[in-house]
């Protein structure tokens, strides 16, 4: 599968079923805390960057297949999914085909648009992120794109929210000695306070960023958040459960994955492992794969991940 993958486990979603309609990390976005890595692609241009019938085919032949086997079908993936110019086409031929909900996960960047606000009217949830209450923090984190304001970001997050009925749920990244500081948190919450989300979800960097220097805020912040932000859902911790796959070929169906979603050596071990795939042989693939300089070993906060080669 090129555009199909998993489902995966999400800590928001359960099992959710990814479609990914653009090349790996073209985005509007260079966040320093991405887990894919720096951004390759790096474009405002709304686009059909895959073919789109290919897409379409994808996502038929896999709910032909099992559609009962996620909770959600989520485009995402490897970059900004509305980008991609006739993702409204792809959301509605998705709707025909399953009854699960269907949820975009955004940087919200393009909601300033109408044409993007109105294809979003028809999904069951959509999951945008805000890092800053203010332009400088917000160049600081997410380094938008020149033709991305924070202005208009706030505007079209808060022109969606006017008009659409489903879910609408925020996520807040937080990251060390750039938006941690009780001044910066309350920026934040009053640009929420302006927005009205359904659900406010606060998230640390648990994966390798993009920039070395990302570091997650210190432990002793959970009053200061409690106190900020009241009620909210506190997603700082590993999703668990094992990734789904379409085939035993195990380079196969393991890149198509940590092509969008990096992985924990333990995640890797218990979704191929079987009888005959030991832990000894994935553990050798692995080595390979990497000696090939496909992919590659990082090790943070203790733990062993492993993701494409960065180019």
């Amino acid at each position: 599968m090129d555009y199909v993958y998993g489902p995966v486990p999400s800590r928001r979603l359960g099992k959710s079923l990814g479609i990914d309609p653009l090349p790996s990390k073209t985005c509007n976005y260079q966040c320093i805390y991405c887990q894919l890595g720096k951004t390759t692609i790096f474009t405002n241009e709304r686009k059909n960057y895959c073919p789109k019938q290919d897409i379409i085919k994808e996502i038929d032949k896999v709910l032909t297949k099992d559609e009962h086997n996620f909770d959600y079908l989520t485009f995402v993936g490897s970059g900004e999914p509305t980008l991609y110019k006739d993702l409204g086409e792809l959301i509605q031929f998705a709707k025909k085909r399953t009854n699960r909900p269907i949820c975009v996960i955004t940087n919200g960047s393009l909601l300033s648009e109408k044409t993007v606000r109105d294809i979003l009217l028809d999904v069951d949830l959509v999951l945008p992120t805000l890092d800053a209450g203010n332009n400088k923090t917000f160049r600081l984190i997410n380094r938008p794109h020149p033709e991305i304001t924070f202005d208009k970001l706030i505007k079209g997050f808060m022109e969606f929210k006017e008009s659409f009925t489903k879910k609408f749920w925020i996520e807040v990244m937080l990251v060390r000695e750039a938006n941690d500081s009780k001044d910066e948190l309350l920026q934040i919450k009053s640009r929420l306070d302006d927005i009205q989300p359904d659900r406010i979800d606060i998230n640390v960097p648990i994966r390798p960023p993009a920039e070395k220097w990302v570091k997650k805020p210190r432990d002793n912040m959970l009053q200061l958040l409690d106190e900020i932000f009241g009620d909210y859902k506190d997603i700082n911790f590993p999703e668990m459960g094992t990734f789904g796959k379409f085939s035993s070929d195990f380079e196969k169906e393991f890149l198509s994955i940590i092509q969008r979603h990096p992985m924990r050596q333990e995640q890797i071990i218990k979704t191929f492992k079987t009888s005959k795939n030991t832990e000894s042989n994935i553990l050798k693939m692995l080595d390979i794969l990497e000696g090939k300089k496909i992919i590659q070993k990082n090790i943070y906060q203790g733990m062993v991940f492993w993701k494409l080669k960065s180019t």
